[in-house]
């Protein structure tokens, strides 16, 4: 056989081989079609479920704190859009998941500026590492749809560059800064309409009420930096201003010159549209922070339908002050641990005379029960549970049964941050009550959870062990 003829024949067997491997594949591409069908056409138990279902399933899927504190690929959202189409489609189409970007050490992420470009519906973004924002982020549109915006920083990174990575957010409407002055971020200030301002000195509360004019909505966390006069600070009128809520950090927390007295923002401000009034979380409510209210409410001559005043610790001592009698549009008032002379006044008051507070329709007033005598001895001044009731009943009756010239009464709430252990309540004291919550009026008196009004009569708290309110958690035997 010549060479060529060889070379022919080695040819023809090679193409015979292609041929045989070819329709092997061919078969093998059939078998896997088949079979592909097979496995689509099997319905998983977890694809059965409703869309909404599966959908809340992935919200509780969500990492309560990010691994190295920024978003990345191996956890929900973007995890979830790896698995299938159709959880894809699931995880794309729920808002929620994506409500949140986080942000702290960029640089253990490479493709953040990436990631930011395609996340979903951005919604609200939590940044702590400044630094590394300004040069990772620095094209502004990736937060177009940027809502709600919470920032944070360390006591070592306060020297840091200001944030400017935030120019072009036109439906920012909330901030939420935490130990964050305001200058240490360029921001649209004029849109928003709601902040929060948390760890803030008396001076940066009132450098964020004038930044932003259109503020209807603000809470503050704040001290006072005991080292002159405030007046030094100037008044800030704010017309727009709707809720304001005021809380002040733990005197244990802070250090001198700095001390827990954030009431004393309401003697630099103005707020004449102000609907709400929240003050919280302060070691004492006495006279002079009743006279700071004072002369904030007759200042600003507030629309207020809202007052709620509940300190830390001690009573409050407002007083029955012609700026609080002025107070004719109130519908809600909530006061914890009022001082005894207040509470009788005010209850005497509230029961004959239609000029105080008119419009009042939810009345709720947090007491204590002396349970020790150190526990006796901080609060002494006050009335107790049984006291109040006593005091309460005919003055809310009368309201309820609606006083000539005012609101009928809608609901009463005695709240106890605790119930002493074995104590008996007096069926005379709770009968009142009983008999107005039977005429369809809301009472409430207990703890926050548990009323005295819903269980058999006598009534007896052996049962039930509360812990205080304060540590939100309650235990019921």
């Amino acid at each position: 056989m010549t060479i060529a003829a060889a070379l022919r024949a080695q040819v023809s067997d090679l193409n015979s081989a292609i041929s045989r491997q070819e329709r092997i594949l061919d078969d093998m591409r059939s078998r896997l079609q088949d079979l592909q069908s097979q496995l689509e056409s099997i319905a998983y138990p977890i694809l059965t479920l409703p869309p909404e279902m599966t959908s809340e399933i992935f919200i509780h899927c969500l990492p309560s704190k990010r691994y190295m504190g920024v978003v990345n690929t191996d956890e929900a959202p973007l995890l979830l859009t790896h698995v299938c189409r159709v959880w894809r489609q699931i995880a794309i189409s729920t808002p929620a998941l994506w409500a949140t970007f986080d942000i702290d050490d960029m640089w253990r992420l490479p493709r953040l500026a990436e990631i930011a470009q395609t996340w979903f519906k951005l919604l609200q973004l939590n940044v702590e590492d400044f630094e590394d924002a300004n040069t990772h982020l620095v094209e502004s549109s990736v937060f177009t749809m940027l809502q709600k915006l919470s920032i944070e920083i360390d006591n070592n990174r306060k020297n840091s560059d200001a944030v400017v990575i935030f120019n072009n957010v036109p439906l920012l409407h909330e901030v939420i800064m935490i130990a964050v002055a305001p200058s240490f971020a360029v921001l649209p200030w004029q849109q928003l309409t709601k902040f929060t301002g948390e760890v803030y000195e008396v001076k940066e509360c009132i450098e964020a009420i004038r930044l932003m004019p259109n503020l209807l909505e603000c809470v503050f966390s704040a001290f006072w930096r005991d080292d002159g006069d405030a007046n030094r600070f100037g008044t800030v009128s704010h017309p727009n201003m709707q809720h304001f809520t005021l809380s002040e950090l733990s005197e244990s927390t802070l250090y001198r010159p700095y001390r827990p007295f954030s009431i004393k923002i309401l003697t630099l401000v103005t707020f004449p549209s102000l609907e709400t009034l929240k003050i919280s979380e302060m070691d004492n409510f006495g006279a002079e922070e009743a006279e700071a209210l004072d002369s904030f409410l007759q200042r600003s001559s507030p629309p207020l339908r809202k007052l709620a005043v509940h300190p830390f610790e001690g009573e409050v001592e407002l007083r029955l002050s012609p700026p609080f009698m002025a107070l004719i549009g109130l519908v809600e008032l909530e006061i914890w641990r009022p001082a005894r002379n207040f509470l009788s006044s005010f209850l005497t008051g509230f029961g004959c005379d239609p000029n105080l507070l008119p419009q009042l329709q939810n009345l709720t007033l947090g007491c204590h029960i002396p349970e020790d005598e150190e526990y006796y001895m901080r609060f002494k001044d006050g009335p107790d549970f049984e006291e109040i009731l006593r005091d309460a009943a005919e003055p809310v009756t009368k309201r309820r049964e609606i006083l000539p010239g005012c609101a009928q009464l809608q609901s009463f709430r005695v709240i106890s941050e605790k119930l002493c252990v074995g104590a008996w309540y007096s069926e005379e004291n709770l009968l009142p009550f009983r008999k107005l919550k039977e005429s369809g009026m809301y009472v409430h008196i207990g703890t926050e959870t548990r009323s005295v009004l819903q269980v058999s009569r006598p009534y007896n708290v052996t049962r039930m062990i509360s812990f205080s309110m304060n540590t939100h958690r309650r235990l019921s035997l």
